[in-house]
């Protein structure tokens, strides 16, 4: 497979310099006084960030750090600590409480109260049980929807958060007069892997033509530090859960089956590229066209 990671190579200069006229063409164009994101301390939003300061200017440019509950401490000082570095204004407001009034967590017990490696264990556990007793993979139910009620409480669960950040996103954007940038890359894009009227919600999407590992890629040509980096993928809505870990597979084997789909290969091609399983293929490809109604707005009669 990794032979054939130079299929997924891009000009990052040139991709660099077409996402910052992007950014700045649209705030311009919309008349927007400056551009502001969640910033959560992952590498999609870290790298968003830079490119918005180096767009639009740092003095132009806010981040909105919005933890929870559940947020991992290190992600949450991450984002602190890279707003600081790249001199931008950042907006840090817990959503805990506002989430205490909604009842989410009264849905599932505190976290901060279990030694971290318990709660892997324990949702690995609940993992393993909810996809036996629904028949199929988690992820796929998310996308399919199911009447398990279990696996319901935990859609509720992650769900409102995203939901909750995004309208807290366009409160500021609106008051600042603000144009409010999203985050989500092609990976997660094609998979269905973010939150319908969530994380999904923005004025603009400036990465979202690069796969995650392309992402990666530009990220370290731009100078992201290693502290956001090195650091594993994850939603951080539900402790213990991981990007690859929901994915069923690494990024890079990911995006080589999405390249290929996208370049409408036959299975058998597409596992020369990766060495895919015709039935890892067959998933993704259920995955993408399952999760199509999340790319659209809304059916209409």
């Amino acid at each position: 497979m990794k032979e054939h990671l130079n299929l997924l190579d891009i000009d990052l200069e040139v991709t660099r310099d077409k996402i910052k006229q992007f950014i700045k063409g649209y705030t311009i164009g919309l008349n927007r006084s400056g551009v502001l994101l969640g910033l959560s301390g992952g590498v999609d939003s870290s790298l968003v960030l830079k490119l918005c300061c180096e767009a639009v200017g740092k003095d132009s440019t806010i981040a909105v750090i919005l933890p929870e509950r559940d947020s991992d401490s290190k992600n949450i000082k991450d984002a602190v600590r890279w707003a600081r570095e790249l001199g931008v204004k950042y907006i840090y407001k817990k959503l805990t409480p506002a989430l205490w009034l909604i009842g989410i967590y009264r849905l599932f017990p505190p976290a901060f109260l279990v030694p971290k490696i318990l709660i892997s264990r324990y949702i690995a556990r609940e993992k393993e049980a909810i996809s036996k007793r629904v028949g199929e993979d988690i992820f796929i139910s998310t996308l399919k929807g199911t009447t398990d009620s279990q696996l319901n409480k935990a859609f509720a669960y992650y769900k409102v958060k995203h939901r909750l950040r995004g309208t807290i996103l366009f409160y500021y954007a609106d008051l600042y007069n603000y144009l409010c940038v999203g985050c989500l890359n092609k990976s997660e894009w094609l998979t269905g892997f973010f939150v319908k009227y969530g994380d999904s919600v923005a004025d603009i999407m400036p990465i979202i033509s690069l796969y995650k590992t392309q992402v990666v890629k530009l990220a370290e040509y731009v100078g992201l530090p290693d502290y956001i980096l090195m650091k594993k993928p994850s939603p951080d809505l539900i402790p213990g859960i991981f990007d690859e870990d929901v994915l069923g597979m690494s990024y890079q084997k990911l995006d080589l089956i999405l390249h290929g789909i996208e370049r409408n290969l036959s299975v058998e091609e597409i596992s020369k590229i990766t060495n895919a399983s015709a039935k890892e293929i067959d998933r993704i490809k259920e995955i993408v066209e399952k999760s199509e109604y999340q790319r659209s707005n809304f059916a209409i009669y």
